[in-house]
């Protein structure tokens, strides 16, 4: 006995389309908690280190980007060190925090886009 299956609406262009958007809304989440966790971590002297990190994000039909950048040049040299004075990471404690709650972040995304 032979099956038939008629699509009444094709759904998948409606699934693709939350899912971007809520994968978007959770590369966003994760690039705006760096940037607020870098900030919480920053050395302040003047403050002009702390308000020079920014989170930014873009999206094309067929990518995500996030970067959370310093603006201050010497903003890698209080990071890593130099010679003369020690490290004093932010950006990368503040990234590596993130990493467990983006995957729950990416999870949730995914599940929320498929119901």
């Amino acid at each position: 006995m032979p099956v038939e299956i008629v699509l009444q609406k094709n759904i998948a262009g409606d699934v693709a389309n939350r899912l971007k958007a809520e994968l978007a809304k959770a590369v966003r989440e994760t690039a705006l908690a760096i940037e607020a966790g870098a900030k919480a971590k920053a050395p302040v002297d003047t403050g002009a280190l702390r308000a020079s990190i920014q989170a930014d994000t873009s999206q094309t039909e067929t990518t995500l980007e996030a970067m959370v950048a310093v603006g201050q040049d010497y903003g890698p040299y209080v990071e890593m060190g130099t010679i003369k004075s020690a490290a004093q990471p932010f950006l990368t404690p503040a990234v590596e925090e993130q990493r467990q709650p983006f995957e729950t972040r990416l999870q949730n995304a995914i599940e929320r886009a498929s119901k």
